[in-house]
């Protein structure tokens, strides 16, 4: 089967994966996302780039199934018809109007889609949904560490430098932490750095906890000298390279272009972390849905 036809076939079936059970194998040894991100051809280290849609994506309206007549019975005011523009994948189901740019991709092979992807029972707290969704828990679970930092912790082979998992954003989400390691959390490489050269942070960078330093005081003392060094580190490769693609004059078009840039200059990053934020649409939810899409 080519390629192609593989991946539009898998994109269709209506996978009923629950994000828990997929998300809490991580925690083995050897994982498929350790294997995914370490089996590549020689000179192509794997990256993963994660996308998140903050706010609440309305995922029906997203890859829509607009020949369902539930579909319709349920939101008789929100659902999209065919004739809006919807952008066919099957039969059945189609992108929204707006994502043009990634029907472009699926007609080339280079996207799948995974549809009925979820947990049973959501919650309607956007706070706890958050965690659930960065935690992969179930909804009757409490989780302090993200499905990502339980791969740092388990299955990142020389992970132990922070800047193995980059959030490009100011702080750092629930995902990218786990229980011994985690990632950081780098809007601008050169203003991070610039954070972390006062002259009180770096001479504390460089020494050592007091000898009756309490194991809190001295987890302090070894954060910093990581976060110094990985500062020092990544603005130094980030001055190897300046990406000359036009990217949109957006939050999002500008974090992709820092995280194109960190990879051509070669930083050893495994994960990037971006997110695309306004899906909480309660009003004009066309509009904004649309809008957010066609910037995605």
């Amino acid at each position: 089967m080519q390629r192609r036809r593989f991946l539009q076939s898998s994109a269709l079936a209506s996978t009923l994966l629950l994000v828990p059970k997929f998300l809490h194998a991580l925690d083995r040894p050897e994982t498929r996302l350790a294997a995914l991100l370490r089996d590549a051809p020689a000179g192509q280290a794997r990256r993963l780039i994660v996308v998140q849609l903050s706010g609440g994506n309305d995922g029906l309206n997203t890859v829509v199934p607009y020949r369902n007549d539930l579909y319709f019975k349920a939101r008789p005011s929100l659902a999209l018809k065919e004739a809006e523009g919807i952008l066919p994948l099957s039969d059945d189901l189609g992108l929204h109007p707006a994502m043009k740019g990634l029907k472009g991709l699926f007609d080339q092979g280079q996207l799948a889609v995974l549809n009925a992807v979820g947990y049973p029972n959501p919650d309607r707290s956007h706070f706890r949904s958050m965690d659930i969704w960065q935690t992969g828990s179930g909804s009757e679970q409490l989780l302090s560490t993200g499905w990502l930092g339980r791969y740092l912790d388990s299955s990142c082979a020389g992970c132990a430098l922070p800047y193995q998992a980059l959030e490009v954003d100011d702080t750092l989400s629930l995902a990218l932490k786990g229980q011994f390691r985690k990632g950081l959390a780098v809007k601008t490489p050169g203003k991070f750095h610039q954070l972390t050269q006062s002259r009180y942070l770096s001479k504390l960078s460089q020494e050592a906890a007091p000898a009756a330093a309490t194991s809190e005081l001295d987890y302090l003392y070894k954060t910093l000298a990581e976060t110094a060094s990985s500062a020092d580190y990544l603005y130094e490769k980030s001055k190897i390279h300046t990406s000359t693609a036009t990217y949109p004059n957006t939050d999002l078009g500008r974090n992709l272009k820092t995280t194109a840039e960190l990879i051509s200059s070669g930083v050893e990053s495994r994960v990037y972390y971006l997110a695309l934020s306004g899906f909480d649409t309660h009003v004009r939810q066309h509009e904004q849905q649309g809008r957010l899409l066609g910037e995605l």
